[in-house]
């Protein structure tokens, strides 16, 4: 069986240690967050200004962020995170990490709360709960805050709100009603907080529910469905000497593997299916592309995919809601699930 102490943590992998900050100044200094945010003309090469575009870029480096349209308006790191430290304080959470995507595209940050929980069957395998925000300044998801369910055994971890970034509630966008919605994600952030005693009750239901390798083979089938391919690609792939075929079949493999030998499972429940899921996602895929000289970008890119929001993260919602729903998981039982 694989060791928690041979997975990488991926907070470890991105981010930076802020667990000894002494006030928010520290915090915003150490993080790397004390910079301002502004929303300048787009100009032709001539010179010309570009009407309705505009470049958003770091006030200190001039660094470009990205390129928005007029309703886009910039939110501070102050504003964005000043909330989350005022949480962390409340609650008695310690800083962890935080880390600083392409330069300041995205920020995020990371605490964990004191509380965690046992499984109860399990009493080995403990959960801890922790808070996460996120500053965006590239335009391509809003600000948000999370609660996220971090496995001790496997470094694994899971976001708590089932919405994404976009539509959440404890969400703000960059628009100039953006205070409005400030006020209303902090009052979101406590709900974010709760969601972790509901998780609770959702992890022992799951080790709970016994399920077999055979169904667990079924189970993946519809988690990681066989893409169709069009003609046209598949022309293109015989032009360049490449395969058709996908990664699917191994991948879906991979994860059956990890219910019966993953970090912390035992090969007997739907909670280790879900974590099969998550150990994989978080720790496994596309691991090669983590070395070499893009490792350190492939590793930001796969932890915001699979904490906030993108397909990873979509992945493991949706693994979730299969092995809640029982009437859906029944599929897995039919012959062609089980057989592929």
């Amino acid at each position: 069986m694989k060791t928690a102490s041979k997975l990488v943590s991926l907070d470890e992998r991105v981010g930076t240690d802020i667990s000894n900050v002494a006030s928010f100044d520290d915090l915003m200094d150490k993080a790397g967050f004390n910079f301002d945010v502004e929303k300048v003309p787009c100009h032709t090469p001539e010179g010309n200004a570009l009407s309705g575009h505009y470049v958003v870029r770091r006030e200190d480096s001039k660094h470009v962020l990205g390129v928005m349209r007029k309703r886009y308006t910039p939110v501070s790191n102050r504003h964005m995170f000043k909330p989350f430290h005022d949480t962390v304080q409340e609650y008695g959470a310690t800083y962890e990490t935080a880390g600083l995507i392409e330069g300041g595209k995205k920020c995020w940050i990371s605490a964990l709360l004191p509380s965690s929980f046992e499984l109860k069957n399990r009493p080995d395998d403990q959960i801890q709960q922790r808070i996460l925000a996120l500053g965006c300044h590239d335009g391509t998801k809003r600000n948000a805050y999370f609660s996220i369910a971090h496995r001790i055994s496997c470094n694994n971890q899971l976001r708590l709100i089932l919405q994404g970034a976009s539509n959440s509630t404890y969400s703000v966008s960059h628009t100039k009603n953006w205070e409005a919605q400030w006020l209303d994600a902090q009052v979101g952030f406590d709900e974010a907080i709760r969601a972790h005693n509901t998780f609770e009750s959702t992890a022992n239901t799951l080790n709970e529910k016994d399920i077999t390798v055979a169904q667990v083979r079924g189970f993946t089938n519809l988690l990681l469905p066989d893409r169709e391919i069009s003609e046209e690609v598949q022309k293109l792939r015989a032009v360049r000497g490449r395969k058709a075929s996908t990664r699917i079949p191994s991948r879906r493999e991979e994860i059956v593997n990890l219910f019966i030998s993953g970090a912390g499972n035992r090969g007997a429940s739907r909670w280790d299916a879900l974590n099969a899921v998550t150990e994989y996602l978080d720790h496994h895929n596309q691991a090669k592309k983590l070395e070499g000289k893009d490792g350190f970008r492939n590793a930001q890119r796969r932890f915001m995919s699979n904490v906030f929001g993108g397909l990873g993260d979509q992945t493991k919602q949706r693994a979730l809601g299969l092995l809640l729903n029982t009437k859906e998981f029944d599929t897995v039982l039919e012959p062609q699930y089980i057989n592929n």
